[in-house]
């Protein structure tokens, strides 16, 4: 059983590993948004794209470890089972129940940090993404008017040369 603990708070301490690197990719993510550099921000899209595969490798292996323990512990196949179920199971092992405790709380505190760091970067983008869209509006409105739908003509009559129009020559 301590040896499923010890790989379930290994695993856990990969992932809060693979999310520091997130965290410092998207601090350099934030910096190429705020200075337009589109070629260091492909570069960043594709290594937070090899983390994020890295760390969802790591989830599967974290989900099967929590039915494993589940398995083990309650004789059940449960893969609902939580962090602090399996610590308040383990209150008779203070030093695995510590592990859990530590392994959890930092990779807590690194998906808050990365989230936080992804809601600027979100900003960020719909800020630029609202500045695109208003200087196209502006360049489109400066090169030529819209179009209408349809041609124009002048009203009858309203040049004086007493002209009817289609629908008037149907009378």
């Amino acid at each position: 059983m301590a040896g499923m603990i010890d790989q379930l708070a290994d695993v856990m301490r990969e992932q809060t590993e693979r999310h520091a690197e997130l965290y410092g990719l998207s601090l350099e993510e934030k910096d190429a948004i705020i200075k337009n550099d589109i070629e260091t921000l492909q570069n960043l899209v594709n290594l937070k794209n090899m983390v994020i595969s890295q760390n969802n490798r790591l989830e599967k292996n974290r989900i099967a470890l929590v039915k494993d323990i589940a398995d083990v512990m309650l004789f059940k196949k449960d893969d609902t089972l939580s962090l602090a179920d399996i610590i308040e199971i383990l209150k008779d092992q203070p030093t695995e129940q510590e592990k859990l405790r530590e392994s959890g709380a930092a990779l807590r505190e690194a998906v808050e940090k990365l989230k936080e760091i992804n809601d600027i970067n979100k900003s960020l983008l719909e800020s630029s993404m609202e500045f695109v869209e208003y200087s196209l509006n502006a360049l489109r409105s400066t090169i030529a008017p819209e179009p209408t739908p349809y041609p124009t003509r002048p009203a009858p009559g309203a040049d004086g040369d007493g002209a009817s129009g289609t629908f008037n020559a149907m009378r």
